[in-house]
Formats: structure tokens, sequence, C-alpha cells
């Protein structure tokens, strides 16, 4: 086994400290649109990973309910672990881009194997003064 992630998260924003800890802000799992194709301006995912010792290489894809890989050039992150730590990645997605409601999934993989997967879904928005009344 390559890795596994301890613990992963999208947010609005994330940010490393001087002392190496991680800090995550407005973590959500759901993305409200109007319409499609919809953008999110700006996300961050968050994986902790607890690797084996040595480099290694992350990548992120997003996978749509389909199956279908989503995000044309997939960032790759080139890590290395160190005895005893875990690895923070962390990935600044910008302009992301959406065509299908539903269950998508942020997969990662180290070294070409899957260790998990993330998941947004893209639900539409109710347009105000449409919402169903309660009899």
């Amino acid at each position: 086994m390559s890795g596994e992630i301890r613990l992963g998260a999208l947010c609005d924003h994330a940010l490393v400290g001087q002392d190496g800890k991680v800090s995550l802000m407005g973590i959500f799992r759901n993305i409200s649109v109007s319409g499609l194709p919809a953008q999110h301006p700006r996300m961050f995912l968050v994986a902790i990973l607890g690797l084996e010792v040595g480099a290694h290489n992350v990548v992120v894809r997003l996978l749509r309910p389909d199956g279908q890989q989503s995000m044309p050039n997939p960032p790759e992150i080139s890590v290395h672990a160190v005895a005893g730590q875990d690895v923070n990645v962390i990935v600044e997605l910008n302009n992301m881009s959406f065509t299908t409601y539903g269950m998508h999934r942020f997969e990662l993989t180290v070294d070409g194997e899957a260790v998990g997967s993330l998941p947004v879904s893209i639900v539409q928005m109710q347009p105000p003064g449409e919402r169903r009344r309660a009899n």
C-alpha cells in the first residue's frame, strides 16, 4: 500500500502556519449553482496523507458522476515523506468548471495507486419565490 488519507476536505481557504499546522476555513461538500455549465471561482482541496518514507507523486483528478475525468490537466504534486510525519497536500483550484449535476469525486492517487476520494455534490439552487410550501 502506498498511503492513506488521514484527513481530507474541500474548503474555501487553507493555509499552513509556520509550525506546519494546516488551517481550514469554510469546509463544504455541496456547491449550489443557478445553472450549467457552472464555474466555481476558488476552492482548496486539502489532504493530509500518511505515506511511506521517500519521494512520491500525488495526482488529483476530478471525476464526474459517470466516472469520466473532468479536469483536462489534473494537478500533480511531488512530495517527500519523512518518518513519523504526515504529508500535507494543498491544491488551490481556480475556476473549476462543472457541466453536470450530481455527485462528483476528487480522486487522489499516490504513485499511480488510488488512495481515496473526496465527494462534492453539484446541486441546482432553488430560484427565490419558488420554494415548495409546506401544507
